[in-house]
């Protein structure tokens, strides 16, 4: 029983490894709410010159956390979009303004 356990536990952390993009330092986002929804549409039209206009399926991913002087940090994540049977990558930088944040979709 416990060979079992130990095999489904390893099992799990590699599929979680596999999943994390290379560059990634921890899962999640550090935006709020509204910074999450505004940037979802332009990392689904990004999707779309890559190939696909169907998302579905969105991980998001911390690549560095936030550097700077507080009002102007940055940090930098990925988020995968799953659709059209393929995932993809897009890698997105955030900069703290005076107003809250802005977004910026790398090439």
């Amino acid at each position: 029983m416990i060979k079992i356990l130990k095999l489904v536990l390893l099992s799990s952390i590699v599929l979680l490894a596999e999943q994390m993009p290379k560059d990634a330092i921890k899962n999640g986002t550090l935006a709020n709410q509204k910074l999450i929804y505004d940037t979802k549409f332009a990392v689904a039209a990004k999707m779309a010159t890559l190939g696909c206009d169907k998302p579905e399926t969105l991980q998001m991913f911390i690549r560095q956390m936030p550097t700077g002087k507080v009002g102007s940090r940055i940090w930098r994540e990925t988020w995968v979009i799953g659709g059209c049977d393929k995932k993809y990558p897009i890698k997105v930088d955030f900069i703290e303004t005076k107003d809250g944040a802005v977004y910026s979709i790398k090439p």
